[in-house]
């Protein structure tokens, strides 16, 4: 990768985490840059609350293009896009109860299981695809992947480079992170309020991805997960989810790409209000 494209690169992935204010829970200590990669967004926070977070940050990025247009017919596809992106988040809302979906197929599978409680919000933001995972309507972790446009082509080292410059040293691993997965490696860091990895995804998947999670919530899996999560009759398998897709760039968009269209909640708890 040449010198100049690999410093755009960091400027850009650096861009990427410029976060909002973060009010640490219950905690006088200033929060660390991987609690600010949080934002608002606080461990334990409900679905509600989640996604009218999430509703508020999109709101937020269309306000200056809308105040700035003088078109009417500008100003009212703006506000179809900002709305048609709110409405995709409320109803990405998914509980994990058993129902065949492309998540247990695809890159997710084994970050949940089944008939434990567990649900999820999906986000899709101009360079990553987040997933905010609940347990008892508890937030307790978020997955990004970032699409293959953001690192262009840069190494996993060079990408794991990266976030040590924001989030501080951290160890380098490698082996299987779940039952019956292929080896990869990681990079992971351990804080008293937050635990991070970041997985190299890209020899199968073509991105690579930062996973946060609350190192409370963690310690309790165990029981917290009393129901053993059964395999699920699949609706798609990966293959045929990439085959169906048209188009020469197999890169761009790979988040969307690969998780591909759920069945999702006919009432989901996420409602506007």
């Amino acid at each position: 990768m040449a010198r100049s494209s690999y410093g755009t690169f960091l400027l850009a992935f650096g861009l990427m985490f410029v976060a909002g204010g973060y009010a640490g829970v219950g905690s006088a200590k200033s929060p660390t840059a991987l609690e600010q990669s949080m934002g608002e967004i606080q461990w334990g926070w409900s679905p509600k609350q989640v996604y009218r977070q999430l509703k508020k940050n999109i709101e937020a990025s269309y306000q200056e293009p809308i105040s700035k247009t003088t078109d009417a017919i500008e100003e009212d596809r703006l506000r179809h896009k900002m709305d048609e992106e709110i409405r995709e988040v409320r109803d990405s809302y998914f509980e994990f109860d058993g129902r065949a979906s492309a998540y247990d197929s695809g890159y997710l599978s084994g970050e949940f299981t089944h008939n434990n409680g567990e649900s999820l919000l999906r986000v899709r933001t101009k360079n990553t695809q987040d997933y905010f995972f609940f347990m008892k309507d508890r937030l307790w972790k978020r997955y990004r992947a970032f699409d293959a446009s953001v690192f262009e082509g840069a190494s996993f080292a060079e990408f794991g480079s990266a976030l040590q410059q924001r989030y501080g040293k951290a160890k380098k691993k490698s082996g299987t992170l779940k039952p019956g997965a292929e080896p990869t490696q990681w990079y992971e860091w351990r804080e008293p309020r937050m635990l991070a990895r970041a997985v190299d995804n890209n020899e199968f998947y073509g991105f690579y991805c930062l996973i946060l999670e609350d190192p409370k919530t963690v310690a309790q899996l165990g029981k917290l997960r009393k129901n053993e999560s059964k395999t699920v009759e699949r609706a798609d398998t990966l293959v045929d989810m990439v085959a169906q897709e048209d188009g020469d760039d197999q890169n761009a968009d790979i988040a969307d790409r690969i998780t591909g269209q759920v069945r999702r909640q006919e009432k989901p708890d996420v409602q506007d209000e």
